[in-house]
């Protein structure tokens, strides 16, 4: 079995992993946060889940990347890059603006908001994974 393809899918579950644990544990104690504590929570929350996410996203980037270039089954890779992107999307254009929101005050509805957009990514993060088992 070829190293690449296999930790891309391996990212690709872990991602899925990280984003069920964040749409069933993590936004929903959002709403257990006391108003008193909420900026410094979020704020923590928001630099501590880079750490979770970043280095699995340019692995992710990588082996997606090499998939296109190197890899069998192009159509698949090609799929697997649109729904990658389509998550990086999802994270910069509706998830990050309700974060920049939240880091000033709580908001009940914009919290809502966020995990409706946070479910939309994970389907994005389990197609991945469900492409990726292709080349292997």
């Amino acid at each position: 079995m070829a190293p690449v393809p296999f930790l891309l899918f391996a990212t690709d579950l872990y991602l899925v992993g990280v984003g069920l644990t964040v749409a069933l544990v993590v936004y929903p104690s959002f709403h257990l946060v006391g108003s008193g504590q909420w900026v410094s929570f979020h704020g923590a929350h928001v630099r501590r889940i880079a750490y979770a996410v970043g280095p699995a996203w340019a692995f992710q980037a990588f082996g997606t990347t090499w998939w296109l270039l190197h890899g069998p089954l192009r159509t698949f890779a090609v799929a697997h890059a649109l729904f990658a992107l389509v998550a990086v999307l999802l994270t910069v254009l509706k998830a990050m603006p309700f974060h920049q929101r939240l880091e000033r005050h709580y908001d009940s509805h914009d919290i809502r908001q966020l995990q409706r957009w946070h479910w939309l990514r994970t389907c994005a993060w389990v197609a991945c994974v469900l492409l990726a088992l292709r080349p292997l």
